[in-house]
């Protein structure tokens, strides 16, 4: 009887080994694909990071706006009665404006009709560390024929400054006569210690020249072109 057990037996203990094994082979399996999908889980994932914060062309740089004259002190006169003080302030506020829309920090020396010393406008440059002094004047002659725009910079290293925003005060008119970038002894450019430029942008004395230089044309174009001129200047 012996004998007639032992095929069963080892059958069986066959069916044993091979269940064993397999159920070893299960859990390996099993314990490393747990383990390869936690690696994946727990493993950080890679993200693209992307600066949608375009930086503004004029981003940290500090402009000193001066429009010339204010209160007491009406600057040149028209033949129509256009007072200097008056058109230096719109231009310079529009001039502000479009700096402002390019990133720069814009400090005015006036922004109404208020009386200023020279010295005082000098000196809120240095107070304000400014990347550059822009001075709005608007030039007058006994001879009313005369007219154009003059740029003008009293220190040899602001030359090249001047020269960028005056070339691009005629980039859009060619009826406005170019007087060219000169030296000038003005005190707001001599006695600053900042990069200083004055811009002379027509004569009021000129009937045709007073009239333009109110119109909302030339302020929307005198204003663009000059902040496209510092953006050239100080980039």
């Amino acid at each position: 009887m012996g004998g007639h057990y032992d095929v069963p037996m080892k059958t069986t203990a066959k069916y044993l080994v091979v269940a064993t094994v397999g159920a070893i082979l299960s859990s390996i399996i099993l314990h490393t694909h747990s383990e390869g999908a936690t690696k994946t889980r727990n493993q950080p994932s890679k993200t693209i990071e992307i600066d949608e914060e375009l930086k503004l062309p004029l981003e940290g740089k500090t402009i000193v706006l001066d429009p010339g004259h204010g209160g007491k002190d009406v600057g040149s006169t028209g033949s129509q009665g256009t007072y200097e003080k008056d058109v230096t302030l719109l231009t310079a506020l529009n001039i502000s404006s479009k700096l402002v829309e390019q990133g720069a920090n814009v400090v005015m020396t006036r922004a109404d009709d208020t009386f200023i010393s020279l010295e005082d406008r000098t000196e809120l440059a240095q107070i304000e560390d400014a990347d550059l002094f822009l001075s709005i004047h608007f030039d007058a002659f006994e001879c009313s024929d005369v007219h154009g725009m003059t740029t003008y910079y009293n220190k040899s290293q602001d030359q090249d400054l001047a020269q960028s925003i005056h070339d691009e005060l005629f980039k859009l008119d060619t009826e406005i006569k170019d007087r060219g970038v000169m030296f000038g002894d003005y005190h707001v450019i001599r006695e600053n210690t900042q990069p200083a430029i004055l811009l002379e942008l027509g004569y009021i004395s000129n009937a045709n020249e007073e009239k333009r230089m109110q119109s909302e044309s030339f302020q929307e174009q005198i204003s663009t072109n000059i902040v496209n001129g510092v953006i050239n200047g100080l980039g």
